[in-house]
């Protein structure tokens, strides 16, 4: 209860409140507009973890906005001691989270640390103190924040290209430190998601949740989730993520600068070859003018004139 009593102090001092259907944004005066968007942004994500994954939040999120580093460490609950660089955090067991503004992190994205709180807290309330799977953390997270550029896909389409995807039980307490490796992870996480869902439909991630949540071991909840052993659910997923992206690596990868060379001489010997027949037109043209039948068109692009 003590971060309520915080966020009654905030209030006694001058801090507003905007609001959505499920979210309360606690706020300074001068980050009004801001703080509502930040309240839809969150109902927005709400709705679509419920219908695109069958995961459905109950209550109310409040989420405090910080406007200086020392507002960000007075507010957090007991007093819990948070790293100065953090720019969100959140506490799920208290559908609490914090968030310092923009203006304390310059370049600072703010609906993407939004959105992986959001997450943060929702998965929190299913598990409980029970581990969430780092996979499917990161997965949801980015599928909540529509990131699929071109540089995941172009990880996701190396790796299938030279067969280095990562195991899923290895993705489970967190990814590797290497640095292709982890881009890989990353990457594997949001198509695994993908692929659960294309395959089984949405409700299989709320199946999955509630399968973990209780105890059972990723490998099990899986199996009851798409009625798959974790090795044939990889294979699966090896053979439609190599569907996706095969075609993909060679149109992006290092055999796509050959193939584009190939290409390319082959446009510049075309243009070199239709340039010359325009020419010989040319000078056919101006034989005809000048009612010479020189039986073959002449080396040089002028007349004789002898």
């Amino acid at each position: 209860m003590k971060y309520l009593v915080l966020i009654f102090w905030l209030l006694a001092f001058g801090a507003e409140g905007a609001v959505s259907p499920r979210t309360k944004v606690v706020h300074e005066a001068r980050e009004s507009r801001l703080a509502q968007t930040l309240a839809d942004q969150a109902e927005e994500a709400l709705t679509r973890l419920e219908e695109e994954f069958d995961l459905k939040f109950q209550g109310r999120i409040t989420l405090v906005l910080a406007s200086s580093a020392e507002e960000f460490a007075r507010v957090q609950p007991g007093g819990t001691k948070v790293p100065s660089w953090a720019a969100g955090v959140a506490y799920p067991g208290q559908n609490l989270i914090i968030l310092k503004t923009p203006r304390l992190l310059p370049g600072m994205d703010v609906k993407e640390v939004l959105l992986h709180e959001i997450i943060h807290v929702v998965l929190g309330q299913k598990f409980g103190a029970r581990p969430v799977p780092t996979w499917l953390n990161e997965g949801l997270t980015m599928h909540l924040a529509r990131e699929w550029g071109w540089s995941r896909q172009i990880t996701m389409a190396r790796a299938v290209a030279s067969n280095r995807l990562i195991p899923l039980d290895r993705l489970v307490k967190g990814f590797p430190e290497n640095r292709f490796e982890a881009e890989t992870a990353y990457a594997q996480s949001y198509y695994f998601v993908a692929f659960l869902r294309d395959r089984y439909g949405s409700e299989v991630l709320g199946r999955l949740v509630q399968n973990l949540s209780l105890g059972i071991s990723p490998e099990n909840a899986l199996l009851q989730a798409t009625g798959l052993r974790l090795s044939d659910l990889t294979e699966k997923f090896a053979h439609w993520v190599s569907r996706r992206f095969s075609i993909f690596w060679f149109l992006t990868g290092p055999s796509a600068v050959w193939f584009l060379a190939v290409l390319l001489i082959l446009a510049a010997w075309l243009i070199r070859k239709r340039a010359a027949a325009r020419k010989m037109a040319e000078w056919e043209a101006e034989d005809h003018e000048l009612g010479i039948d020189s039986g073959r068109p002449r080396k040089t692009g002028r007349r004789d004139g002898t």
